[in-house]
Parts: structure tokens; sequence; C-alpha cells
């Protein structure tokens, strides 16, 4: 049954390879429907951050500012929306990112992001923590180019717990143009090698195993390059945090893609 994908627009310049991206993500599902979201912050919300006094010149130079890239994300919305066939509707509210995505993310299959430039803050960051730590849903992180047809080589960062079980089992909705399936796992020194995930095996998907060692370069590092060497255009993992009462400190291989990977990363926490 086809879904639905909630993409969160925020930057205009990267809007076009997001909706993109998102076109895919619902072509690899089975055909989902795409909400993209504007969430103009308001004023208020601004001037509190920044300690300042909202005066109202101060509030219409704001407002116009979200107004204007509203303005902006709506025209890139158009010019993409025929390639959804009908299939893609846009939905432009004045609130706070965060907000957004909690009220509209949980009842959709997806949530598309754009991948933060900023390590932290800004609405990008924002709509990240909101989208993998607020909605219980799968989320698609965005790199500034994606490959148009993503999905036919994928790789799967494998760690035997229920964040990236629950990863491969929303990926498992995009198999359907696979041609090859490579689970990447870690491996200690001293610690027994790393099977074939039984997720993988009672699901009979084909997929290749490919160990790599935990250690120098950093593990984030060796991933990504060997999903390269691979040719994997994108990667299925989950999504981790040290301290999951601020969920602001994410783990160190989430940090690391989340500030590296090129690819599209299919994430779950």
């Amino acid at each position: 049954m086809p879904g639905v994908i909630l993409a969160v627009l925020d930057n205009p310049a990267a809007a076009p390879g997001l909706l993109t991206a998102a076109g895919r993500l619902a072509e690899l599902s089975g055909g989902a429907a795409i909400n993209a979201l504007i969430a103009r912050s308001p004023p208020l919300a601004s001037i509190i951050a920044s300690e300042q006094v909202l005066t109202k010149q101060r509030e219409a130079i704001l407002r116009a500012e979200e107004q204007a890239r509203a303005a902006s994300l709506t025209e890139v919305f158009r010019n993409w929306s025929p390639r959804a066939n009908g299939a893609a509707h846009l939905i432009d509210v004045e609130s706070g990112v965060t907000d957004a995505i909690v009220q509209r993310g949980p009842a959709a299959d997806f949530v598309v992001i754009e991948q933060p430039m900023r390590r932290y803050g800004g609405t990008a960051w924002q709509a990240m923590l909101a989208g993998l730590f607020e909605t219980d849903r799968p989320v698609l992180v965005v790199p500034s180019r994606p490959s148009p047809d993503f999905g036919r080589r994928i790789a799967v960062a494998w760690r035997d717990d229920d964040r990236t079980i629950r990863a491969v089992l929303a990926a498992m909705r995009c198999l359907g143009h696979v041609e090859r399936l490579f689970m990447l796992s870690g491996q200690r020194e001293g610690a027994a090698r790393p099977e074939m995930p039984e997720i993988v095996v009672e699901h009979r998907i084909p997929a290749d195993l490919f160990v790599l060692p935990v250690g120098q370069p950093a593990f984030g590092e060796a991933l990504l390059g060997k999903a390269h060497e691979l040719g994997a255009d994108m990667i299925v993992m989950g999504a981790y945090v040290r301290d999951p009462v601020r969920r602001l400190v994410l783990g160190g291989l989430t940090r690391y893609m989340l500030a590296n990977a090129d690819l599209p990363l299919l994430m779950r926490h």
C-alpha cells in the first residue's frame, strides 16, 4: 500500500535535490505521496534566541525574511511538482520547525531532511534532531548532490541492536530496485568474526557481508570508504545519542556520518 513521505524544505538552494530524493524514495517505496513542509519561524522565536526586544519594526523584518524564504521554496516546489504526477502537496505553516515535524512526522512513513551544513544550530540541525529522535519514523538525510537513482546498491552499517534492525526493516520497503545489498559489520581485535545477520537470512534477502576492523582510522571513515569502494549509492544505519535526555550529543558514528556522508543516509533511532 502506498505511503506518505514528509519532505522538510529549509534551504532554497538544497530544496531541488531534497525533492528529487523524496521523489526517488517515493518510487522505491511503491509510489508514496509526498507532503512538502515549509515551516516559517515565528518572529518571537528568533527574538528569544538572541535575547533582543521584539519591536514592531524588527517583527516586520523577520516576518518578511521568512516569507521571502518560503516564496523561494514554493517556487522550487512548483517547478518540481509536475514530476510527482499529482502525488505531491505543499504545506506552509508559521511554526518552529521542530513543532511542525513533531506534529506531522509521526503520521508519515518516512521523513526526508537535508544534511545540515552546520554541525550545531540552525533550522536544518533542528529538523534533523526532530526527525530522528522525536517522530519514531525512518529518516532519509539527503546530501547536497544525491544520485537521482539511488537505492540500487545499498550498504547497511550493521550493528546487532534494535535501532539498526528497525532501520533495516524500513529499508526493506525500498528493495524493489536493489541490485546489490552490502552488510558492513565492524570487528574489534580479538572478537569473533561476525556472521551474516539473522534478519537478512530470515527474510531471504541476497546480500554480501564485509567485515571492517574497528580501530584506526575512525570506523565512520572506514565505513564510508568501503561504501564508496563497493559503489554503494545509499547507506542504511541506526542513529544514536550519548545523552538521551537532551538528545543533542550524538554517538560517534552517527555524528561522523551526518557530517561527512555524501550519500543518502536512511537512519532510524
